[in-house]
């Protein structure tokens, strides 16, 4: 039965950033409601967990992690995040059997879109895949992507399956530190996003509406040994990784439209402090990194993209971001629907890069990976996570996107010419 009763203490309405607004938007533009939505998964030896127990772990921890009991309230500009009075475990753990042999992470993107997240409860789920073989199952976190952004999702499962506590989401209060230009500098960093870039890929029969899931890992070593020759850090790494790879595979996909100059990414940078993280919301910016996916050395590929992505112009755009995170919600829904047809009216030829760090998360699981979103007008993301002993490699692609399955293979080849050279 669902309690009614709300928590003493627990704080009123949170007002949503424009980043919530964004990525709302974006996602009733979206084919479907889960292109939006991020998960982190792993594979955990054994059987499953009974629900009863799962539920009664989600009843344990969401005192410890308050964002888990917020849902959507209100409409437009009046839209807040706000504790759900009528909060029930049950709502979200989900068990989905799969066939013997089946692949179990393209079936997490089909039981995502067949089980839809409803507004009407706090965006997140927990999904139990079994059934695929009879000595473990795969246990995933998934969450509207306005409901959180990548470190929020992974706060949260620290939470659930750890000892971490977050505080109680409050609206944010401050006034951003004024830096010279860094507003100016952001809005031109978003403009510098809208146009398309070259189509990078060759299209073939989608078959099926589903994106197809990539996932794989690459070796810590030479992350590490890279890192403490070249000073760069490892963000910095996997994007030279991913723009050598990028150019091996259009080089041999598609030589016609390889890019000649570089593709620009939009690269997150998480706007969320070391502090007070409660994991709400969708927090991060978006920093135009041009890939130099023609440039034939992998050494001079790392120092191109550490020239673009220094600690001062990760600041810049930081700072930038959250003044515009804090204009009023009078001027983002305006704003948003004279910028959102430009944006969506192209065909979808963006490709997205996000790099993350694991920090414990889903204790004595192995093989951890991630279902990055895919929003309207991307045809590709890749998201990189950096654990202790390895690096999980996640790749979703639009169904019609070809030879998806060589890329993870080029970025393992990409990593070793790179180690190589430095």
């Amino acid at each position: 039965m669902r309690s009614e009763s709300r928590p003493a203490g627990w704080p009123d309405g949170v007002p949503l950033t424009f980043g919530d607004h964004y990525t709302l938007c974006l996602s009733d533009a979206a084919v479907d409601d889960a292109r939006m939505h991020i998960v982190v998964g792993a594979r955990m030896p054994g059987p499953p967990p009974t629900p009863r127990a799962l539920r009664g772990l989600v009843a344990d921890r969401v005192a410890h992690a308050p964002v888990l009991a917020y849902r959507l309230a209100g409409a437009g500009r009046r839209l807040r995040w706000v504790p759900d009075p009528a909060f029930e475990p049950a709502d979200h753990v989900e068990y989905h059997r799969l066939s013997p042999g089946q692949s179990p992470h393209q079936a997490v993107v089909a039981a995502m879109r067949d089980r839809p997240l409803s507004r009407g409860r706090p965006l997140w789920s927990l999904l139990v895949l079994h059934g695929y073989t009879s000595d473990e199952h795969l246990l995933c976190y998934r969450a509207h992507h306005a409901f959180q952004d990548g470190l929020g999702v992974l706060s949260a499962v620290r939470a659930l399956t750890g000892d971490e506590s977050l505080p109680h989401p409050v609206p944010d209060s401050g006034s951003p530190v004024r830096v010279p230009g860094a507003t100016r500098r952001a809005l031109g960093d978003l403009a510098r996003l809208m146009p398309g870039p070259p189509r990078w890929y060759t299209s073939g029969d989608p078959g099926t509406l589903l994106p197809r899931l990539h996932v794989g890992s690459l070796a810590i070593t030479p992350f590490r040994e890279i890192a403490r020759e070249s000073g760069a850090g490892l963000a910095q790494i996997a994007l030279a990784v991913v723009a050598g790879a990028l150019g091996e595979w259009t080089a041999v996909t598609a030589p016609e439209r390889a890019p000649r100059r570089g593709m620009t990414v939009p690269m997150p940078v998480s706007l969320r402090g070391r502090r007070g993280n409660t994991g709400l919301g969708n927090q991060v910016g978006l920093m135009p990194v041009v890939l130099p996916c023609a440039e034939p050395s992998p050494r001079d590929r790392l120092r191109r993209v550490v020239e673009q992505t220094s600690l001062d112009r990760v600041l810049l755009c930081r700072r930038g971001s959250r003044e515009i995170y804090r204009a009023p919600p009078g001027l983002v829904r305006p704003i948003l629907r004279c910028v959102l047809p430009f944006a969506n009216a192209r065909s979808a030829t963006r490709l997205d890069v996000s790099v993350l760090r694991w920090k414990g998360e889903f204790p004595g699981g192995r093989d951890r990976f991630s279902v990055p979103p895919l929003a309207p007008g991307s045809a590709g993301m890749i998201m990189i996570m950096s654990g202790d002993t390895d690096v999980s490699v996640s790749a979703v692609f639009e169904p019609g996107v070809r030879h998806t399955d060589r890329l993870l293979p080029l970025l393992r080849q990409a990593l070793g010419e790179l180690h190589a050279a430095v």
